[in-house]
């Protein structure tokens, strides 16, 4: 994998750190994931007389510094610094070897070995890149990592769900992780295995129940979902992560769910399944008996699955990691029609 550089955190940085070797002291204007002080962490902020911009109580001021971006502090004579910055730490660059195998961030700088253990290492690279900056300024650690490279040894490349990040699925409130979705080409949500907190889930969940649109992002796509009447629900607790696992799956997919109404019907056959096409050709028939009046026959699946596609009665779904494969049946489709001609031509027999 080719290693993912922030060449502007970088500059960013680098300008910081110049000044900070000036003995300046940079305070960020805002939360801007360089790990500094922001100036809303300084007590007691108020407009000051020219030529400062402001002050910060009785111990200093603060100056803006367009280069940068960010403000100087200057301390007063005679004063104590602000609590915030009594454990000031000046920055230093810093690039992250992680580990996919084991889930490990490794940043080295000059004589200094930190480690975080239990790296999302699905998330995209440049939010992995945030949360583990994020992780450095908790711990006043003084260090920006700025690039991350990718250590593949000993990991199972081949037999992960997704090659690059996992891919997400959203509404306004929440945001899940997914292992594996499916939707057909009307971008009708059928299936949806995600991974997250219990809130978050219950947010998608609802979502779901009110059939309100939600967003999938993969492969750095936005596509725009809507919802089926109703989705069976099923909880995995992932104590180890402090999170859920959970699958929907639209009525339509279910045996035994559908309704005569109903315009289409769902197969999906998942990652467990050792012969995915023999799944495939198991679960038509019983779909077809439960769907239609007609009587169907096992020995049938082959050749009506074959002449089905043919004549666009059965059409693909999207689906990607623990769902291998997924389509859609046109219920309301001349099935009778097609079952008789395939009689007289002894395509199929009784």
């Amino acid at each position: 994998m080719k290693p993912y550089e922030d060449t502007h955190l970088r500059q960013r940085v680098g300008a910081i750190i110049e000044r900070q070797k000036q003995g300046k002291i940079v305070i960020a204007a805002y939360e801007d994931g360089s790990g500094l002080p922001t100036r809303q962490d300084l007590p007691t902020i108020k407009a000051a007389q020219y030529p400062h911009d402001y002050a910060v109580g009785d111990c200093g001021y603060l100056d803006y510094d367009s280069q940068l971006g960010a403000y100087i502090f200057t301390q007063k004579p005679g004063t104590d610094l602000p609590k915030v910055l009594a454990h000031y730490q000046p920055l230093a660059l810093g690039e992250a070897t992680v580990q996919l195998a084991n889930r490990q961030a490794t940043i080295r700088v000059n004589d200094t070995e930190i480690t975080f253990t239990g790296v999302p290492v699905w998330e995209p690279a440049y939010n992995l890149l945030k949360e583990i900056n994020s992780e450095l300024a908790r711990a006043n650690a003084g260090v920006i990592v700025w690039k991350i490279n990718w250590d593949e040894q000993g990991a199972d490349l081949q037999n992960r769900l997704f090659q690059g990040a996992a891919p997400r699925l959203r509404n306004g409130q929440a945001l899940v992780h997914l292992t594996g979705f499916a939707y057909d080409e009307d971008h009708t949500l059928v299936y949806a295995g995600a991974v997250g907190y219990k809130t978050s889930l219950e947010s998608i969940r609802a979502t779901l129940m009110t059939s309100k649109p939600l967003t999938l992002v993969h492969d750095q796509q936005d596509v725009y979902l809507s919802s089926l009447d109703r989705y069976e629900q099923v909880w995995q607790a992932l104590p180890e992560y402090t999170s859920h696992h959970t699958a929907y799956v639209a009525r339509q997919a279910l045996p035994g769910k559908w309704d005569p109404e109903d315009p289409y019907g769902y197969l999906l056959v998942f990652q467990s399944t050792d012969e995915p096409k023999q799944e495939m050709l198991r679960l038509f028939p019983e779909r077809l008996k439960e769907a239609l009046e007609i009587p169907v026959l096992d020995d049938w699946s082959v050749a009506l699955w074959k002449a089905a596609k043919d004549q666009g009665y059965i059409r693909d779904l999207v689906t990607a990691g623990d769902c291998l494969k997924g389509f859609r049946l046109h219920l309301k489709a001349d099935w009778h029609g097609l079952i008789t001609e395939m009689l007289k031509e002894e395509t199929i027999t009784l």
